[in-house]
């Protein structure tokens, strides 16, 4: 005889029985406020379809040609943004499940952590944030990640702008910040889905489970981003600190093995995740190690000039064409270059239109922020190449 299906409230039965107390729950009204509508699946919780909405989205498909460190790398198995995705997911699903969290929240924050991350990484995003600010914007991919889901991965117009995901997941997202290490990390359990319209960076998430996220991200990086540079031949593993070799291991397994089983015994009916402190300070050091023989090495910033001047002289001719439409989104690319789905130009045109839509014409460095953090590498070079270089006649 055949199981019977599992529907959603099911699903959420079982959560509500199986589940930590800590645990953010599916049918926990706070965690999964929409802000269009309260329709619900009948077979998936609310999380599970965030993490589906996100995979289908255009950002997440952009990120296997985004730098997650070195640009355009030849060797296939270093590492670019969207394999960096599914290590922090697959890192952040073992964390909740041994504390017995809600494994669909944090897959969904996982995946979708780094969908406003500019191209060529964090050399791309201090470019950006440079440009920009100058011109009254701010820009970190954190904040610019939530702006992507929020508004422009637009699949439901007319109905509604963005991917209307649950505030959970919109919180993990937003609050992730890899950068900043904590010894010590708890929710903060008062807040609200309006205070993301004024969020700084490094605010703490709402939920445990964006404390994985923002652990697991950490987790994620460190040591793998240690075993690409191996691959290039950047540095030797003996080369590896002592004191990160004896506290966290000498490769990125060992590393991810360690950090795991410090977070999940630490983290037995805790409300905060955190680690002893020689354990915090073994991450820094290997932080610092891989920021001044990897992030700084030559290797690494061969082309980060070209980078900076690049993404100037582009963010300028975008903005050309927007003041020359004067307002008319259809004279932003030339006929030709709306006929041609490649063309940087129709791409642009295409993007006003369609995924910004009314009242860009009264904020164009916002619109071309965006549409130039939305680019992969690999875009952004033909689109050099498509704008910088004279073409034959015939």
């Amino acid at each position: 005889m055949a199981e019977q299906a599992c529907p959603r409230e099911e699903v959420e039965t079982r959560e509500r029985e199986s589940l930590s107390p800590q645990a953010t729950l599916s049918s926990d009204e706070r965690a999964t406020r929409r802000e269009h509508g309260p329709e619900k699946c009948p077979f998936r919780t609310d999380f599970q379809r965030d993490y589906t909405r996100i995979i289908h989205s255009r950002a997440f498909r952009r990120l296997r040609h985004k730098t997650q460190v070195f640009i355009s790398p030849q060797n296939d198995h270093i590492c670019t943004r969207i394999e960096h995705h599914l290590h922090v997911a697959s890192v952040a699903a073992t964390i909740a499940q041994a504390l017995w969290l809600n494994v669909d929240l944090v897959r969904a924050i996982a995946i979708g952590h780094d969908l406003g991350h500019a191209p060529f990484g964090h050399k791309g995003e201090k470019s950006l944030k440079a440009i920009v600010e100058s011109h009254g914007l701010s820009f970190t991919h954190e904040l610019q990640s939530l702006r992507v889901v929020d508004r422009l991965e637009s699949p439901y117009m007319p109905a509604y702008r963005g991917l209307n995901l649950t505030f959970a997941v919109r919180d993990g997202i937003a609050c992730h910040c890899g950068e900043k290490f904590d010894e010590c990390l708890s929710p903060d359990l008062d807040k609200t889905p309006e205070a993301l319209l004024t969020m700084k960076r490094g605010d703490r998430p709402a939920t445990l489970e964006g404390c994985i996220v923002r652990w697991a991200d950490k987790i994620a990086y460190l040591g793998r981003d240690f075993e690409d540079a191996i691959a290039l031949n950047i540095i030797k593993q003996k080369e590896l600190p002592k004191t990160v070799k004896d506290v966290l291991g000498q490769t990125n397994r060992e590393m991810i093995n360690r950090l795991i089983h410090e977070l999940v015994n630490n983290g037995v009916d805790h409300n905060k995740l955190f680690v002893s402190m020689g354990v915090c300070n073994a991450m820094k050091e290997l932080l610092e190690f891989n920021t001044a023989r990897i992030y700084h090495s030559s290797q690494a910033q061969t082309t980060f000039d070209q980078v900076d001047r690049s993404m100037k002289i582009m963010f300028d001719l975008l903005m050309v064409r927007l003041d020359k439409a004067c307002g008319d989104v259809n004279k932003i690319a030339s006929e030709d270059e709306a006929q041609d789905p490649t063309s940087c130009w129709g791409v642009f045109q295409s993007f006003v239109r369609d995924d910004v839509g009314e009242g860009w014409n009264d904020s164009k460095h916002q619109v071309v922020l965006d549409f130039l953090a939305g680019m992969t590498d690999s875009f952004f070079c033909k689109a050099c190449v498509e704008c910088f270089l004279p073409k034959g006649a015939v």
